[in-house]
């Protein structure tokens, strides 16, 4: 999950603790970031429901903590608003 950014943690901490308010589901959170990540890795399109599946099923599987996948989508929320300049990224995300 490298992404090259410069992004402030203190700016990524406030956007994750965010994503933790909303107390979404362990696995809601694996999804949430197998979404944004493949959105970024695939240059800003929209990745198969399949893809983020599998993509979604190796991070749940790998038993990240709760705080941390928070944290690495508030990080690609953060970035994905910079390169797109688009500013509701649950609407981009809305299927």
């Amino acid at each position: 999950m490298k992404l090259k950014h410069d992004i402030s943690d203190e700016e990524i901490s406030v956007a994750a603790y965010y994503i933790w308010e909303k107390k979404h589901p362990y696995d809601i959170l694996c999804w949430l970031l197998a979404e944004r990540q493949l959105y970024v890795e695939q240059n800003f399109t929209h990745p198969s429901d399949d893809l983020i599946s599998k993509v979604a099923e190796k991070i749940f599987f790998s038993q990240t903590p709760h705080d941390v996948l928070c944290w690495y989508i508030g990080l690609y929320d953060l970035f994905i608003k910079k390169k797109t300049k688009r500013n509701d990224i649950d609407l981009l995300f809305q299927k």
